[in-house]
């Protein structure tokens, strides 16, 4: 009689692994210690994570799967670069997810809840070197999903949740000019003041506006670098 008890523990080891290989590698992507379009070789991501082969590759797959990594045959894991249509995908997405929970948002808004986005808009502020750009895309998500959370829909907060991290993980900010930042600033500040005055259509016309201006951003920015063009100092 087969010993499943062995196999289920075998098992049990097998998927904390790949697990544990997974979080690791998505934090690294976050840490930008892998930079979008960055070859990820799995025997040297084993050696660095100091786990074995078998469920890196795994764990490779499921980041493929969630749209983060991509794999080429006969050359093996990338990490993936938002190209322009995949951006305006995710902002069109942002689009239709974030207009649609306005009303909600402004109904349940409390000075309370107002105060908290507010602090982190204020996480916004400084000057703009590479590392604090990264960091300054991560508030901007952090702003918007304070502002989804508001509404209580919890299936539309993880649907945003995915799309800014595959902005995030994909896009590399300092391709954008520092008086991009600037923008977005001046935007999140006017956005704040109509959700102050819980004012539904203003609201609603801040956010289009304000997707409309980031994906020609993130656009225009990723045409300028397949270009070749000076993108840090290019004028948006």
């Amino acid at each position: 009689m087969p010993n499943t008890g062995k196999s289920k523990k075998a098992g049990s080891r097998k998927g904390v692994a790949i697990e544990e290989a997974y979080q690791r590698i998505k934090e690294m992507l976050y840490l930008n210690q892998l930079a979008p379009g960055q070859k990820i070789h799995g025997e040297d991501m084993s050696r660095r994570l100091n786990i074995s082969v078998t469920p890196v590759i795994q764990a490779l797959n499921r980041l493929e799967a969630s749209g983060l990594v991509e794999y080429v045959p006969n050359k093996g894991y990338f990490l993936g670069e938002i190209n322009e249509q995949e951006a305006k995908e995710l902002y069109e997405a942002r689009e239709a997810l974030e207009l649609y929970i306005i009303p909600k948002v402004v109904e349940n808004i409390t000075n309370k809840k107002l105060d908290e986005v507010r602090r982190t808009f204020a996480r916004q502020r400084g000057e703009k070197s590479d590392q604090a750009r990264r960091q300054f895309i991560l508030v901007d998500a952090e702003f918007h999903l304070r502002i989804a959370k508001i509404s209580g829909n919890e299936v539309i907060y993880r649907l945003l949740k995915d799309v800014f991290e595959k902005i995030f993980l994909k896009y590399r900010p300092e391709y954008l000019h520092s008086d991009t930042f600037k923008g977005i600033y001046k935007e999140h500040k006017e956005l704040l003041e109509a959700l102050r005055q819980k004012d539904v259509e203003r609201v609603r016309e801040m956010t289009r506006d304000h997707l409309a201006a980031g994906a020609e951003r993130i656009i225009q920015s990723l045409r300028n670098q397949s270009g070749g063009e000076d993108i840090l100092n290019m004028d948006l």
